[in-house]
């Protein structure tokens, strides 16, 4: 497994003063509604994160709940959640193409927290399930070279301040009760579904026209440990074209007070369709093909999965 601490804990210093100062606001003041409403979010955040820790399914505990009380689940999720994954090493862009959001009731993606030890070398082995229920898909990471990113206006400045393109099989945990009507809030409150995810190793970009077609045109094939097809796609999944990820990512993260950094990993959402690996299932592997990252040849990672022992 790989040791991804050289990279720096971005989000933890932000995460850990918001709650300071909150945490200073409540002692300053009486309690008042907005106060009892922070603290149902608390309560929410907590069950949701109690549900994700034990693989237990969940209920959707964010029916009419305003952006704000979702985005303070997330916060208090994600806190919760360093603990135990260790600090922020990089963003999730999800639900990047118009079929995923028409799905979730939006028009747009959402983004969540990658931490430190959700990222793991090829060649992992995981229980297949490590997750209340478990996914995989194929996806595609860049990394960010300069933080001249943040005032990046063209598509080529946006890809100079990039240093290298990373093949990334996620694995998600959808969290939620198979049954259960999972919209955009409670996507979020639970990180988007950010649990695993196998890294392959970066592959430089090239800073003009020639990265973009790069970009543009990476196609990623899953199979299984038997070598049958399981699911495909190209990088158009991707908002289009992955540099238009990376822009609404940039976007998104700086309404919310946050600039990139030199180091920072982006996961720029779904190339594939998700493949299910629930516990019946017989997939005792898998492996994921990248073309189009390096010349003519494939870039290929792999999972394999512990099954439960069954009865003779």
């Amino acid at each position: 497994m790989k040791n991804w601490r050289w990279l720096r804990g971005i989000g933890l210093g932000i995460l850990l003063a918001s709650s300071a100062t909150a945490i200073q606001a409540a002692e300053l003041r009486p309690l008042q509604p907005l106060q009892l409403a922070q603290s149902y979010t608390d309560l929410v955040a907590v069950s949701l994160f109690q549900h994700y820790l034990a693989g237990y399914p969940a209920p959707v505990l964010t029916e009419g709940m305003s952006p704000r009380e979702i985005d303070a689940i997330q916060f208090t999720f994600v806190r919760r959640l360093i603990e135990e994954a260790g600090s922020v090493v990089g963003y999730k862009a999800a639900l990047t193409n118009s079929t995923a959001q028409e799905q979730a009731g939006i028009s747009h993606p959402l983004y969540g927290f990658l931490l430190e030890d959700m990222l793991l070398d090829s060649g992992a082995t995981l229980p297949i399930r490590f997750g209340t229920r478990p996914q995989a898909e194929g996806d595609l990471m860049v990394r960010v070279g300069s933080a001249d990113i943040n005032q990046a206006e063209t598509d080529l400045e946006l890809l100079a301040a990039l240093d290298a393109v990373i093949p990334f099989l996620e694995l998600p945990d959808l969290v939620y009760q198979e049954n259960a009507s999972v919209n955009a809030g409670a996507l979020v409150a639970v990180n988007v579904g950010a649990r695993f995810g196998i890294v392959g190793d970066p592959v430089d970009l090239a800073a003009d026209e020639s990265g973009l077609e790069q970009l543009a045109n990476i196609r990623v094939v899953l199979h299984n440990d038997q070598g049958q097809f399981l699911a495909e796609g190209d990088s158009t999944a991707l908002l289009d074209h992955p540099i238009n990820s990376v822009r609404w990512l940039r976007d998104t993260l700086q309404t919310q007070g946050v600039d990139l950094r030199p180091g920072d990993l982006l996961a720029l959402g779904a190339v594939t369709s998700r493949v299910s690996l629930e516990s019946d299932t017989d997939i005792a592997g898998i492996e994921a093909q990248y073309f189009g990252l390096d010349g003519e040849d494939s870039i290929d990672l792999d999972v394999s999965f512990e099954l439960p022992e069954t009865d003779d």
